[in-house]
């Protein structure tokens, strides 16, 4: 008896099943037919209407070019623009990039060339301001001894020549 119930479910469920499949294709058939129905319908409006209906979906055509061209145009403008920021700030970033590696390069290149310097023992820039401060306050100071020194000696010198003459009267 289980076996009759399982059965007639079966037959049952198999019955509402293509009792829908008859109702979904009667669906599609008359969707097709009501399209079908419009078509020929507006191809009845465009021979009835002719140039007029032209006309007017010329009109529209153009009206939807122009959107279309207007909405390509921003479009085109925004990707642009979009590329554009895009490509300086890659530039800006390849630029700080090289600027770096520049000044590294110049960094290393200096502290290699001070290095070899010193090895052969040229003085720094410090050391010969040094030097050259210390010099000059040499000479200033040789130049006061020798302004001292050259005093006294033609003081005994302007004596002597007086002296001499008297001298040498004297002895004459």
């Amino acid at each position: 008896m289980a076996a009759r119930r399982k059965t007639s479910k079966v037959k049952s469920t198999a019955n509402k099943a293509r009792t829908r499949a008859r109702k979904t294709q009667a669906n599609v058939i008359e969707n097709v037919q009501h399209v079908w129905l419009a078509g020929m319908g507006a191809v009845a409006k465009a021979q009835k209407e002719g140039p007029a209906a032209f006309q007017e979906a010329v009109a529209e055509g153009l009206q939807l070019l122009t959107r279309s061209r207007t909405t390509a145009e921003k479009m085109i403008r925004d990707v642009f623009e979009s590329a554009q920021g895009s490509v300086q700030t890659r530039f800006g970033s390849a630029r700080d990039q090289a600027t770096e590696t520049w000044d590294n390069l110049e960094a290393l290149f200096q502290s290699r060339v001070q290095k070899a310097l010193q090895q052969i023992g040229v003085p720094t820039a410090s050391e010969v301001r040094l030097l050259t401060r210390r010099v000059a306050e040499l000479n200033d100071n040789v130049k006061a001894l020798s302004a001292r020194s050259s005093r006294p000696k033609r003081a005994r010198a302007k004596a002597r020549g007086k002296a001499k003459p008297k001298a040498r009267r004297a002895a004459a």
